[in-house]
């Protein structure tokens, strides 16, 4: 097996020789071990010392020795899912989308070693796809380079230098009237989600979570699920007139811990990921409220990426909040008044910001 080629600007340098610090200085790639020793800002010194390191190291009839010191990006992918993905505790949603990313990663460029991956490479993946997917690849791609930097495979990080793209939002935002007539053809359970979602800014989830048993001493008690990590995502919810009522019609005649619960077709004592025949799984109370939505036929005709979800009651909800003159982004579990922005943008009507002029 012959080695692998040069790229064109590093041919007149010796191998495992590769410039650095934009080409004022050198650097040399142990052959066996892949990390990378400083060579000094002399080109003739750095050329002469990386020779002598090639003879000692990687023998001419030593094939082995060049191919055991290049890690594919694939190899390195499956080291950083073993490794480093068990420490971060990534929730299962989330891990799905770096493996889903990487596999468009090894797709383009499994075979290649880590170290010849440029900005070039990465760029022309990031371009087949569309913005959403191709910042998700980008995120992937800086986080795995930034750990084969920790590595000693490459002394810099390719994907840093890509752009990000701006993702335009496809979705429709609800109005109040569209969520009044979706609302109207739900079943009751699934309008007890819609309005817990409504009133509570909470995401699907966590609405499908929410117990009896965590209403104490008029508070709701939610811990979000996606910022459970941070202070934002445990919050203890006043329950006022508007969520008593909807807490009091999920009181029905159905025992059941959850808030939102149902009589299914058929009783089944286990299922995955349920702790109670009655519990909603999140997926059901999607499907719910998109089976009502394409019943009120309002959205005939209308692609299906820009339908409106469940998750745009959340959206709906902050703007009914701001239109009071109400800051919702502590309920909402927002870190940042940005990000309860991007929910609120998208909306037609204006608000008008009261000032007064003397």
């Amino acid at each position: 097996m012959s080695p692998r080629p040069r790229k064109r600007a590093n041919k007149p340098l010796p191998d495992n020789l590769y410039p650095a610090n934009g080409g004022k200085s050198y650097q040399y790639r142990h052959p066996i071990t892949g990390k990378y020793h400083g060579m000094g800002v002399s080109r003739a010194q750095a050329i002469a010392a990386a020779k002598e390191l090639n003879a000692m190291l990687v023998p001419d009839n030593d094939l082995v020795a060049k191919v055991l010191g290049h890690v594919t990006v694939r190899q390195h992918a499956k080291w950083w899912l073993e490794n480093i993905a068990p420490e971060r505790e990534y929730k299962k949603s989330t891990l799905e989308m770096y493996q889903v990313q990487m596999r468009k990663l090894n797709a383009a460029m499994g075979d290649r070693a880590v170290e010849d991956v440029d900005v070039q490479d990465l760029a022309k993946l990031l371009e087949k796809h569309s913005a959403r997917t191709a910042n998700q690849i980008r995120q992937v791609a800086v986080d795995l380079f930034r750990v084969a930097v920790s590595r000693g495979l490459r002394p810099d990080n390719p994907a840093e230098a890509t752009l990000k793209r701006k993702e335009k939002k496809a979705r429709k935002r609800l109005t109040q009237e569209q969520y009044d007539a979706i609302h109207a053809l739900c079943p009751r359970w699934a309008q007890n989600a819609m309005d817990l979602a409504l009133i509570t800014l909470q995401r699907r989830g966590d609405v499908a979570r929410m117990k009896f048993e965590n209403i104490k001493d008029g508070r709701l008690l939610v811990i979000q699920e996606k910022t459970e990590k941070y202070d934002t995502g445990y919050l203890a919810i006043a329950v006022g007139p508007k969520l008593d009522k909807v807490i009091k019609r999920c009181r029905d005649d159905l025992a059941s811990p959850y808030l939102v619960h149902r009589r299914p077709e058929r009783k089944i004592k286990e299922r995955e990921g349920m702790d109670h025949w009655t519990q909603v799984k999140p997926q059901m109370i999607t499907r719910a409220f998109a089976e009502a939505r394409d019943e009120s036929g309002l959205f005939d005709g209308v692609p299906e990426n820009e339908l409106p979800t469940f998750h745009e009651i959340r959206a709906l909800g902050i703007k009914r909040y701001r239109d009071r003159g109400e800051d919702p982004q502590k309920l909402a579990g927002h870190a940042t008044a940005k990000m309860t922005s991007n929910y609120d943008s998208g909306h037609e009507e204006i608000r008008w910001v009261e000032v007064h002029a003397e």
